[in-house]
C-alpha cells in the first residue's frame, strides 16, 4: 500500500528504491526469526555460537544491501532506507508484546506461573 502511494506520489524509481528497502528489511527479519528458533528448546554453546554470527550477519547484510546501491547511486537512499526502517518497527511492534508477557511473568514462582497457563 506504501508502495503504491509512494508510486502515485514521486513515481517509478522512489518506489522501487522503498520496496527494495522493504525486501532487505524483510529478509533481516526472516534471518532473525531462524535463529531465535534455533535458540529454542536448548542452548549449547555451539548453538549459542551460530546465532550470535548470524545476528552480525544480519547486520552486515543490511549494511551492504543497502549500502553499495546507495553508494553506487542506483537506487534513491530515502525511499530505501525508510522501507528498511518500517519493516525494523512493525517487527518491534509484533515482538514488543511477547516480551512484556515474559517480563510479567518472570518474578513469579514457576508454580504460579505453570498454574496459570493451565487456567488460560
Amino acid at each position: 500500500m506504501a508502495g503504491v502511494a509512494i508510486w502515485l506520489l514521486y513515481g517509478e524509481g522512489y518506489a522501487g528504491s522503498f520496496l527494495y528497502g522493504v525486501g532487505v528489511g524483510i529478509a533481516s527479519f526472516v534471518s532473525t526469526a531462524f535463529s531465535v528458533s534455533m535458540l529454542t528448546g536448548h542452548s549449547k554453546a555451539a548453538d549459542m555460537m551460530i546465532c550470535a554470527a548470524s545476528f552480525v550477519a544480519r547486520y552486515g547484510f543490511v549494511a551492504v544491501a543497502l549500502g553499495v546501491p546507495a553508494y553506487l547511486g542506483l537506487w534513491a537512499v530515502a525511499p530505501m532506507l525508510i522501507g528498511c526502517a518500517g519493516v525494523y518497527l512493525a517487527e518491534n511492534a509484533m515482538l514488543l508484546p511477547g516480551v512484556v508477557r515474559v517480563e510479567q511473568d518472570a518474578g513469579r514462582p514457576v508454580r504460579e506461573r505453570v498454574e496459570r497457563r493451565v487456567r488460560a
